[in-house]
């Protein structure tokens, strides 16, 4: 009987030499990792961000900053839990109103956003270290602050329902939301640095060619 053979599959070889096991965390966001994906994820982002940052939409944030005075909870930096129940009350009904078409606007938004920065943190980390797949799994951080996000939504529809009462959800926006900003600068950070790393590479890149020249 003839024997038949097969050929492993190669493992990605790491930098040092020596094979890499991916991990199914750097999997995933390698499917990120491409121009494609960017453009989609930047196309919907730039739209959701401008009609909730610059449009008069009714769920827009300077509508619900215009009709109730003052910046909402979400814009703010752990707000304790007199602050959003003042917001509430100082907002009345019209402008909580403008608040809840915000929270149910909100429901894309940070998925949204995650998406965005997540595909791009992966595309700049395949381009920094192509040999380095798991660095690749950087990139989930975004979704931690989409995740967050969400935590800091579900405190505001509970304080909305509650009202006119103090909700529980009132003191454990500040919470919410410290976990959202430090997430969100985390991310913010690590895309900063890997593109600064990408262009000080590319240019090193070329000063090396043109020196050789």
């Amino acid at each position: 009987m003839e024997t038949i053979t097969r050929t492993p599959t190669a493992a990605p070889i790491s930098s040092s030499g020596r094979s890499a096991r991916v991990t199914p965390l750097a999997r995933a966001m390698a499917r990120l990792a491409a121009w494609r994906v960017w453009t989609v994820g930047a196309v919907v982002y730039g739209g959701f961000a401008w009609m909730f940052f610059a449009s008069t939409a009714p769920f827009a944030i300077p509508r619900v900053a215009e009709v109730c005075r003052q910046p909402p909870p979400d814009m703010r930096v752990a707000p304790p839990a007199s602050e959003v129940h003042d917001f509430l009350v100082t907002c009345g009904e019209p402008g909580r109103e403008a608040y809840l078409a915000l929270q149910v606007a909100d429901l894309f938004y940070p998925a949204v956003f995650a998406f965005f920065l997540a595909s791009s943190l992966a595309l700049t980390l395949r381009l920094l270290a192509p040999s380095r797949p798991n660095l690749l799994a950087l990139a989930a951080v975004p979704a931690l602050a989409g995740a967050f996000d969400y935590a800091e939504n579900a405190c505001a529809w509970i304080a909305l329902r509650a009202f006119p009462q103090p909700g529980i959800a009132d003191g454990l926006f500040a919470a919410a939301s410290v976990a959202k900003n430090i997430t969100s600068w985390a991310a913010g950070l690590l895309l900063v640095g890997a593109l600064l790393a990408l262009v000080g590479r590319r240019l090193g890149a070329v000063a090396s060619r043109r020196s050789r020249a």
